[in-house]
């Protein structure tokens, strides 16, 4: 494929958007109609697995195809890239001639964590904002509600994207679906369903922005309390779903993407979210299909299948399936040997199972992550996970010897182990998971260390999502 026949390569994470809240997977709340109009008309795949539940790892594995023990961007083993990660997509397509831009409102993709590598074009929301600007959005968040950050770089992309040159690869961050959950009043008249008044709507705002952490909020909240964070957060997903239409407008004019045959659009979310679930808040500590399993839809006429997949797939297949797509080799040929590459395509091939992983906090995180929720028992939950699944069952072991069963046709919460019940089952799910980790583990003594400047805006960028 020659460079001007390359496509336009959009690619969306609505941050910590549960997929069981878009229309175009079952919801029956319009949240969603921007995501669920491009489903109709393009791909949707009915079970994306996202190999870890939360931002750094997430992404780590979209951006190289590689999972979380190998490229290394997690807790324990992070916190950025491990030098052995020879390539990232953006450094790949940049290789193939694409201007590519970065543009995210999640701090956590920088260059400090390796995951802004190969952007020629980078955008943070928080730089984009002067100080009273930052002050101003905070404010009417927590006197009306309001925006997280996605009207402000729409605006720089319109005022910035005329000059990009094609073909391109856009990525986008939007954080509206991220805790905490305030959104503009016109969204929650917009889903409907249960909200607080006025003062006690100024009060949960308020403690919003006094910092109260998600597992502090479940921890405090009731029945009540619950479906009115439900409603809260389902109109985040619609104030979300709204920036993504001004965004396809923005590129539609702009000549970047139309149905030439030469765009591809992909709109998918790096999590999902607890809202009480199994007694869980946020997005850490667990492997629930609530926080693995993710939307996934992609848009290009002439570029992709249109319809639904049904074989499973995972964020490591996207990599090499864009590779296959451009008929060009993918990138670290020997990492991703295996991999499926036909995401985009018609067919099947590649493996039955997917797998997912989650690595606990160091103490100190945890000692400030409690500090902040007190009203929250972590107990328990300071433990590695790991996790493999195919289309009817998930066999997730844990660091602390612990070994559960779930059967996703009769249990979809995920509350009954029935290991005992399908003792031939967990064998063959064990097998699978003993052979993915045994081909992790080449890559467990690759440490990538910060600096000291480093860590440090790490940190700090933890600590603004609450994760710390």
């Amino acid at each position: 494929m020659s460079l001007n026949d390359l496509p336009t390569i959009v690619l969306v994470v609505l941050d910590t958007a549960r997929r069981d809240r878009f229309g175009c997977y079952g919801y029956d709340r319009p949240t969603s109609p921007t995501v669920d109009g491009l489903a109709r008309a393009g791909l949707r795949v009915d079970t994306m697995l996202s190999n870890a539940p939360w931002t750094q790892p997430a992404h780590g594995s979209l951006f190289t195809g590689l999972y979380p023990t190998q490229h290394g961007a997690q807790w324990r083993t992070g916190p950025k890239l491990r030098p052995s990660v020879k390539v990232t997509m953006a450094e790949w397509l940049r290789s193939l001639g694409y201007d590519t831009w970065c543009v995210t409102n999640n701090g956590m993709i920088s260059e400090r964590t390796g995951l802004a590598r190969g952007f020629d074009h980078y955008a943070f929301r928080l730089d984009l904002e002067q100080g009273w600007q930052r002050r101003a959005r905070r404010w009417e968040k927590v006197l009306r509600g309001g925006d997280s950050g996605g009207r402000i770089v729409n605006r720089w992309m319109r005022e910035r994207l005329p000059v990009a040159r094609k073909p391109m690869f856009l990525f986008v961050n939007y954080l509206e679906c991220h805790w905490a959950y305030a959104p503009p009043p016109r969204w929650l008249r917009k889903v409907g369903g249960e909200t607080y008044g006025a003062v006690e709507g100024l009060r949960y705002r308020a403690d919003v922005a006094a910092r109260v952490g998600p597992w502090e909020g479940v921890a405090r909240s009731d029945e009540r309390d619950f479906r009115v964070l439900n409603t809260y957060y389902d109109a985040e997903i619609a104030n979300v779903d709204d920036h993504v239409n001004e965004l396809l407008d923005t590129l539609t004019g702009l000549g970047h993407v139309g149905d030439d045959g030469r765009s591809l659009v992909i709109i998918t979310s790096d999590h999902g979210e607890h809202l009480g679930e199994n007694g869980l808040a946020d997005h850490h500590a667990s492997l629930d299909d609530i926080l693995t399993r993710v939307p996934f839809v992609a848009w290009g006429p002439g570029v992709v299948t249109s319809g639904v997949r049904e074989p499973l797939a995972e964020f490591v297949d996207v990599l090499p399936s864009m590779a296959r797509m451009l008929d060009v080799a993918a990138p670290q040929v020997d990492a991703l040997a295996h991999r499926r590459t036909d995401l985009f395509a018609a067919g099947e091939n590649g493996h039955r199972y997917g797998f997912a992983e989650w690595r606990s906090w160091h103490e100190k995180e945890q000692r400030r992550l409690a500090a902040r929720n007190p009203s929250y028992d972590f107990t328990g939950l300071a433990r590695d996970l790991v996790s493999v699944r195919d289309a009817e069952f998930k066999l997730v072991r844990g660091s602390d010897g612990s070994k559960v069963l779930y059967d996703f046709a009769n249990d979809p919460l995920e509350q009954t182990d029935v290991a005992g019940r399908h003792p031939e089952v967990v064998e063959t799910l064990a097998a699978q998971l003993n052979a993915r980790t045994a081909e992790w583990a080449a890559w467990e003594g690759v440490r990538t260390e910060p600096t000291p400047a480093e860590a440090r805006e790490i940190e700090q960028r933890l600590e603004d999502l609450g994760y710390i």
